[in-house]
């Protein structure tokens, strides 16, 4: 007989819209999560019997009710929440895996002065969170995610021998990528809206400043910012996708400030760090 090695059940965008209301002043909050669950579900594979998961529509209900009932929590603390919830009523599942993203978005000004209830999306800039419980061990990672980058003063290259290489005329070119970065904690007892801020405001300063010609030399820098600023974070995952923008071909044009976008080569670089062991 065929041995079933491991199974999981879950569901995925579940999407809301929770607005707060500060008397005239709203705040909207735009989550998607995402929910995986692993446990013993062999039954419902091999005979067809679902006693042991959990319905798509009370899953969806508990995570409405936990989201009202935690109006005011961040991301990562709506997971553990949702996490704690499923795993206190559904004893079949082992392991709860909860992804939350959430959208941004402005608040209007017209005439110069804040609209209290009236938005448009703030980018495409998400924030996101991934969490899993057991019950009695819990991981938490934070994120964001198309966090798109532009650097007008880029250091040229070494020049290239040849090619088509895009280094080959030693003319510097803007740099315009989308970065995501996900950082993880060893320990939940951290103020996640803090430390998103402040690693954030890393990548962007890192970015800004650091005067390496080097992709790959900046991932590593954020990435050292990050572990020596929040002892509380474990391990660094950046990755970077650059788009590639060549100087316009025009032989009248001597100038070098004008350049276009090039659909592919995608250049693409992932860089994961962790926090060195005190041990020898």
């Amino acid at each position: 007989m065929a041995h079933i090695h491991s199974s999981s059940y879950g569901e995925s965008r579940l999407r809301m819209l929770h607005v707060r209301r500060h008397g005239d002043r709203h705040d909207p909050k735009d989550l998607t999560i995402a929910l995986r669950f692993e446990g013993n579900f062999a039954e419902a594979f091999r005979r067809g019997d679902a006693a042991g998961l959990p319905p798509g529509e009370a899953v969806k209900n508990l995570v409405h009710r936990v989201a009202r009932e935690h109006d005011d929590a961040d991301i990562e603390g709506l997971g553990l929440a949702i996490c704690e919830r499923i795993l206190d009523q559904h004893p079949t599942i082992g392991l709860a895996r909860v992804e939350v993203t959430e959208a941004g978005w402005a608040r209007l000004e017209p005439g110069g002065k804040a609209q209290g209830q009236a938005f448009t999306p703030a980018g495409v800039e998400r924030r996101t969170a991934t969490i899993a419980s057991n019950g009695s061990r819990v991981s938490v990672s934070s994120g964001i995610d198309n966090l798109i980058l532009l650097r007008t003063g880029r250091t040229p290259a070494p020049r290239a021998t040849g090619g088509e290489d895009a280094a080959a005329d030693g003319m510097s070119r803007p740099l315009i990528a989308t970065l995501g970065a996900q950082w993880s904690y060893s320990s939940g007892d951290v103020s996640f809206v803090l430390y998103r801020q402040g690693v954030r405001s890393a990548i962007i300063e890192t970015f800004a400043w650091h005067g390496s010609p080097s992709i790959q030399q900046t991932l590593y820098g954020m990435a050292e910012v990050i572990l020596a600023t929040y002892a509380e974070i474990s391990v660094v995952n950046l990755t970077l996708q650059e788009r590639p923008y060549h100087p316009v071909d025009l032989l009248e044009m001597e100038r070098d400030d004008l350049f276009v976008a090039r659909d592919e080569p995608i250049s693409s670089v992932e860089i994961t760090v962790e926090r060195s062991s005190s041990r020898p």
